[in-house]
């Protein structure tokens, strides 16, 4: 496969139209012919049969050596198909190519109708080879491929009446290297990349939330992993340990993991998101080929990336950690075994209400309302249901501390072995 060099922009579309799949073909008209009794030929006089026009250059060696098949393709299929084979013949790169095809001619015995031109390449913005315009007997083009699946079967299929597919063109797009790939079309649709890591700004995107589990979300979409504005704390949870929300109260990594991370850097500010002003809040978005995409695999793209975009070492580290301790008070002389047999939960963000539950069950009731701070860890050796009722603001940790004492129970501070993600600056070498 050959990208050519030429700059086909210069060229106006509009002036001179290009092929396009299901529409008819362009006339076209070539001199400088081989192997033709005519000094001149057009679209018309391949009228009734199929087309194969096939443009080609002197520096792509794909495309020499499909000749003998292109040739075996015109003698079998002679009655019903014609060839033209179109060199490219720009004078830097290309000059000679009429008298290189009259060489391969006699080695290959060719048989193959030739044209030399390069004002149908620009024309028809041919701008990487192989290219074949596939053209039906009644002028339409059938298809514009690289012809490296053209073969013998494909071609008897279309005879036949039958519609087989042909690969399509790989290279078709202008590429300007002073922007970036892909974008506004730049070298390509921007569907087109097989790997695609990308880090924003958050811009005031809509979106229908964040996902909770790098896992989850894999398992539902198979095709990557996308987050819309996240605090850069988040897409570190995310990226070493699969998800945000973990650690509080009862799941898999409960009193395992701590859920804040470890900052010892010089200048936090990035990790500080500033609500009102929108601003510390990022977009990440990852694709990669499928059989790669797994969570581990996606885990390991991400902590590359945040490196080499943020600079931070960052790794999992076992730390004494802050911890929220539910302990009974020394002097509690309250019972919260059970009366009753019906379970009930009815807490609202003003009052506990619990009958015939756990005290699990309590601490998620005010964990759910401090889903940002420290993980609440049950240690008062309760392991049978209980009844708890209290008045409390939820979302004001010194009310609910106040409520639990009264009911004999404490909320304290302590420390435990956790793991936590811990960001550094980067060593100095």
């Amino acid at each position: 496969m050959t990208i050519l060099g030429c700059d086909i922009s210069v060229v106006n579309a509009s002036v001179y139209p290009v092929p396009e799949i299901g529409k008819r073909c362009p006339d076209f008209k070539l001199d400088n012919l081989v192997n033709s009794r005519q000094k001149q030929i057009s679209l018309k006089d391949f009228k009734g049969k199929w087309l194969i026009i096939d443009f080609w250059e002197a520096a792509c060696a794909v495309c020499i050596k499909r000749f003998p098949e292109v040739n075996r393709l015109q003698q079998i299929f002679h009655n019903d198909l014609s060839v033209v084979m179109i060199g490219y013949n720009e004078l830097h790169y290309n000059r000679g190519i009429k008298k290189l095809y009259l060489q391969l001619q006699d080695r290959m015995h060719l048989q193959l109708l030739a044209a030399f031109d390069s004002v149908l390449f620009r024309r028809w913005q041919v701008n990487s080879v192989p290219h074949i315009i596939l053209v039906n007997p009644s002028g339409q083009v059938y298809a514009i491929t690289n012809g490296l699946d053209m073969d013998s079967a494909k071609v008897r299929e279309l005879l036949d009446g039958k519609n087989p597919k042909f690969m399509g063109i790989t290279f078709k797009w202008d590429f300007d290297r002073k922007r970036p790939l892909l974008i506004n079309n730049n070298g390509g649709p921007d569907t087109g990349y097989l790997y695609r890591s990308l880090l924003t700004h958050y811009m005031g995107e809509e979106f229908d939330g964040i996902p909770i589990d790098l896992s989850v979300y894999y398992e539902e979409n198979k095709a990557g992993f996308q987050l819309i504005e996240v605090p850069l704390s988040k897409l570190y949870q995310f990226a070493y340990i699969g998800t945000w929300y973990y650690g509080l109260y009862q799941d898999s990594l409960f009193g395992k993991f701590s859920s804040n991370l470890e900052l010892d850097i010089k200048d936090s500010s990035l990790f500080r998101p500033d609500v009102k002003r929108g601003e510390n809040y990022f977009n990440y978005s990852l694709f990669v080929p499928p059989g790669k995409a797994n969570p581990v695999y996606l885990m390991q793209v991400m902590q590359r990336e945040l490196k080499n975009c943020f600079g931070y070492d960052a790794q999992l580290e076992g730390r004494e950690v802050p911890y929220w301790r539910l302990v009974l008070r020394h002097d509690t002389l309250v019972s919260f075994r059970s009366k009753g047999s019906v379970k009930q939960d009815s807490s609202s963000p003003m009052e506990i209400r619990i009958k015939n539950g756990s005290v699990d069950e309590l601490l998620l009731d005010i964990a759910s309302f401090h889903q940002d701070k420290l993980p609440f860890i049950d240690e008062t050796g309760i392991n049978y249901k209980i009844d708890i009722q209290f008045n409390a603001l939820l979302t004001d940790l010194s009310d609910v501390q106040l409520g639990l004492r009264k009911n004999g129970l404490e909320l304290i501070k302590g420390k435990k072995w956790m793991k936590v993600i811990v960001i550094r600056d980067p060593a100095q070498k």
